[in-house]
C-alpha cells in the first residue's frame, strides 16, 4: 500500500477511535443523569393492553445438579489485558473467579503472549491480526484462538463471577451468552445478540474453528462489532446452528439465556432507551415489547439468585481512564496465574 494512502487510513482509524471515545464519554455523562431518573415513559400507557406484550426472558430456570462427572469444558479461566499491569478498577472482579473456582487453572494473556501463541500455531492468520487497526479487534480474535487451542472459559476483565461454573460445564461442551434481550431489540431491531465478553468451550471445538476461519472474510468491515465482535459472532452462530440441529453430537452449543451471564442493562444505553420508548406508538411490536419489559422490570437491575456472572459494562478498551489508574502486577492479583511462554510455550 502506498505510504500516503496507508497514512490516510491510519489517520482515519485514529479519528474513528477518538469519535468512539467521545461518544462513550457523553453516554456515560447522560447515563449518570439517567440513573437519577430511570423511569421508562410510555405515552398513553393507561390505554394499552399490557398483557398483549409477551414478556422477554425465561419462564423457568434449568436445574443443574453437580454430579462430579468429567467436565465437557476444561476447568481453565482465561483473561486478557494489554500487559501485566492490572487496573485496580477490575481487581476485585478478577479475584472473584479464583474465589468461586479455587481448583481451576487461571491463565493470563497479554498482547505480547497472545501474539506469540498466534505466531506459533496460526501463522497464516498473523498478517491479518497484525493489520487490525484497533487493538479491540486483536482482543476479540485472540480470545477465539485461545479457546480453540486450550478450551476453558474466557471472561472479560469487567466480568464478575457469582457462583461456580462446575455444574454447567458438566452438561455442555460449548456455552455462548446473550446480551440482555432489550439491547439488540432497541439497538438494531433484532431479537438476540451473542456477546463475546463470556464464552466457554471445549478444546478444538468445531464452532470455534469456524469462528477463526471466518475472521479473514470480515476483516474489511469498518465497525468492530461486525468484523470481530458480537455481530460477527452472532452471524457465525447462525451459520453453525443448522449443522447442530441436523447432527446432534457432543459438539452442540448452548445459547444461554441472558439472565445466566448478563442479567443487567448497560447504563450507557439508559438515556437512548428512555428516549426511544417515548416514541412508543411509532415503534414496531418488537420494540414496543422491549419498552414494556423495560418499564415492568426497570433499567437498573440486580443479578438473579441463579446468575453465574454479572457484567459491569466498563468498556475497557474504549475507556481512556484505564491508562491513568493505579495498577497491580497480575501475580499480586492472582498469585497462581500462568502465562504463555513466548520461547517454549506452555501446555495448559
Amino acid at each position: 500500500m502506498p505510504r500516503l494512502k496507508r497514512n490516510g487510513v491510519i489517520c482515519s482509524a485514529k479519528l474513528l477511535i477518538i469519535i468512539i471515545c467521545f461518544i462513550c464519554f457523553w453516554n456515560q455523562l447522560f447515563s449518570r443523569n439517567a440513573l437519577e431518573n430511570d423511569t421508562i415513559e410510555i405515552p398513553e400507557v393507561e390505554k394499552l393492553d399490557m398483557d398483549g406484550f409477551a414478556p422477554l426472558g425465561i419462564n423457568a430456570v434449568e436445574e443443574y445438579v453437580f454430579a462430579n462427572l468429567p467436565p465437557k469444558i476444561p476447568r481453565i479461566i482465561h483473561q486478557t489485558w494489554i500487559d501485566r499491569a492490572v487496573p485496580i478498577n477490575v481487581v476485585a472482579w478478577m479475584k472473584s473467579w479464583s474465589i468461586y473456582h479455587p481448583t481451576w487453572k487461571y491463565v493470563y494473556w497479554t498482547d505480547k503472549t497472545a501474539r506469540c501463541l498466534i505466531k506459533d500455531r496460526h501463522m497464516n492468520f498473523l498478517h491479518i491480526y497484525d493489520a487490525y487497526l484497533e487493538n479491540i479487534r486483536r482482543a476479540d480474535a485472540m480470545r477465539y484462538i485461545i479457546l480453540y487451542e486450550f478450551g476453558g472459559v474466557y471472561a472479560d476483565m469487567d466480568m464478575e463471577s457469582l457462583r461456580s461454573l462446575d455444574v454447567i460445564i458438566e452438561k455442555y461442551s460449548c456455552i455462548l451468552a446473550q446480551e440482555p434481550y432489550e439491547h439488540p431489540i432497541m439497538d438494531g431491531n433484532f431479537n438476540y445478540l451473542v456477546i463475546n465478553a463470556f464464552i466457554a468451550c471445549s478444546k478444538k471445538h468445531p464452532f470455534m474453528k469456524l469462528v477463526i476461519d471466518q475472521l479473514a472474510y470480515f476483516n474489511h468491515f469498518w465497525n468492530v462489532l461486525d468484523s470481530t465482535g458480537p455481530h460477527f459472532l452472532t452471524y457465525v452462530y447462525k451459520r453453525y446452528r443448522p449443522q447442530q440441529i441436523e447432527n446432534i453430537t457432543n459438539n452442540d452449543i448452548f445459547l444461554a439465556p441472558a439472565e445466566y451471564f448478563f442479567p443487567t442493562i448497560d447504563p450507557a444505553k439508559f438515556s437512548y432507551m428512555m428516549e426511544l420508548c417515548k416514541k412508543f406508538l411509532n415503534l414496531n411490536y418488537l420494540r414496543q415489547q422491549a419498552c414494556v419489559s423495560l418499564k415492568t422490570m426497570g433499567l437498573q437491575r440486580e443479578p438473579y439468585i441463579f446468575s453465574f456472572t454479572i457484567h459491569h459494562w466498563i468498556h475497557t478498551y474504549f475507556s481512556s481512564g484505564f491508562r491513568f489508574v493505579e495498577t497491580h502486577d497480575i501475580f499480586e492479583v492472582i498469585p497462581g496465574a500462568k502465562m504463555y511462554d513466548c520461547i517454549e510455550g506452555i501446555h495448559i
